[in-house]
């Protein structure tokens, strides 16, 4: 049975949007605000970074468009570079991007929920290794139940705490004592080269737009994926942006020049919004976005390996669909191998420094697999990148000159990151010596 195809645009759009929000927009302004001091200059890299995610959505939108199927990034590299690039990006989605995230953000998620109840706020760490894995079991399940309900779930997982956190704001500056506490300079630059300081800060905003790709990896479970993906690509990359800019503002004006320093901005503003307690509310709401965000990484890292199965670059159990129409055994891989890491790992204090890295540069080559298949094809009218080619060219020397600024922000982790990816050409010959 193959994969059915039931998701529309406004399902996909979801996704997308499930997968950009997690932790990361309630703690990365603060990392924003140690380079970039001001008001002026955290929204010019905000805004950039929204600019060039929706850049990086508009060349996955014609990517999706030639090539509507299961995998995302495998499927491009692979027709544009060779099996070998294929699995090397469904390699790292195993053991580093995917299943590793899907952990980290339940084991986050765990810690949050402990701050929001006082019950569970008794060990941390051993709770999360507990809880986390039986909440990537559940979501799994769910997901194994059908595309739809999977997609639903993330909806829901995502569109509560979004609705509860515009309410709480609003709250806030209508019925609470908010006093605004702008920086006092707002025009103030960065101290030393502002290129630097500006390349610096633009790895944790990469960093929090991530996963505007993510319905790319289910074209293969989208109606008329041809038009429904570059849609729902820039629909949901276009609606987190403006939230992350409209959060940023919040921040700026609730925290002022105290934002660098916070070590927990959100939970911070929540309290001079809200009063003493806010922060209580503000972690469930967190806590139960991040879960959403866990949701589609489990469901996009799937349908990577059910390709890779369907090619005969993974175990061929993996290319199994159940009566749902959804690849169920790749989905129990993915998520009980995210659940034995939850377990036993403390991926979320490395994940941050490994992934960041690894995923520009690959993002990178694949945004390359465009010049390859528009050269091969350019007969091709379906979904053609709007401002061909100067927006994949933005894009690509954006993404590298950050994962410059990466490797010289954290080196070491950035090679352990890097080295961990490029053990899948070893697997990969050892794979194909073994089956051949």
């Amino acid at each position: 049975m193959s994969l059915r195809r039931v998701l529309k645009t406004s399902d996909a759009a979801w996704l997308v949007a499930g997968n950009m929000i997690g932790a990361g927009i309630f703690f990365t302004p603060a990392a924003v605000g140690q380079h970039l001091p001001g008001v002026v200059w955290p929204l010019v890299a905000w805004t950039l970074g929204g600019v060039l995610a929706l850049a990086g959505a508009a060349v996955y939108g014609e990517l999706g468009a030639r090539l509507p199927r299961a995998g995302g990034d495998y499927q491009y590299l692979t027709s544009a570079f060779g099996p070998v690039w294929g699995f090397l990006t469904g390699w790292a989605a195993f053991v580093l991007s995917f299943s590793a995230a899907a952990a980290a953000m339940a084991r986050i998620s765990v810690g949050y929920l402990a701050g929001a109840i006082p019950l569970l706020d008794v060990d941390p760490q051993t709770l999360s290794r507990i809880v986390a894995p039986v909440l990537l079991l559940l979501l799994t399940l769910l997901n194994v139940a059908g595309a739809k309900v999977g997609g639903r779930t993330t909806t829901v997982l995502t569109a509560i705490p979004l609705a509860t956190l515009v309410g709480l704001f609003c709250y806030g500056l209508l019925v609470g004592g908010a006093r605004f506490d702008w920086p006092a300079r707002p025009l103030a630059g960065p101290e030393g080269p502002w290129v630097l300081a500006l390349g610096a800060a633009m790895v944790p905003v990469f960093f929090t737009y991530s996963g505007w790709n993510a319905a790319a990896y289910l074209a293969g479970e989208l109606k008329h994926p041809e038009r429904t993906l570059p849609r729902a690509l820039l629909i949901g990359t276009s609606a987190v942006t403006a939230l992350y800019l409209a959060v940023n503002l919040a921040l700026l004006a609730l925290l002022g020049d105290d934002l660098a320093a916070s070590g927990t901005p959100a939970a911070d503003a929540a309290q001079r919004l809200l009063g003493v307690g806010a922060e209580r509310l503000l972690s469930l709401i967190i806590a139960v976005a991040i879960l959403g965000s866990a949701n589609v990484t489990l469901m996009a890292g799937a349908r990577i390996y059910y390709a890779m199965a369907g090619d005969r670059l993974a175990p061929r159990p993996l290319a199994r669909t159940n009566r749902r129409g959804v690849p169920s055994t790749a989905l129990w891989s993915g998520g009980i191998w995210a659940a034995l890491l939850a377990a036993s790992v403390p991926v979320e204090q490395t994940l941050y420094q490994w992934a960041t890295l690894a995923i520009l540069l690959l993002s990178s080559l694949t945004v390359v697999a465009l010049f390859v298949l528009r050269r091969r094809d350019p007969a091709f009218r379906s979904f053609l990148c709007p401002g061909y080619p100067i927006t994949p060219w933005i894009y690509l020397l954006t993404s590298l000159a950050v994962a410059v600024s990466s490797a010289l922000y954290d080196p070491q982790g950035s090679l352990w990151g890097v080295l961990l990816v490029a053990t899948g050409f070893v697997v990969y010959a050892a794979w194909r010596r073994a089956t051949r």
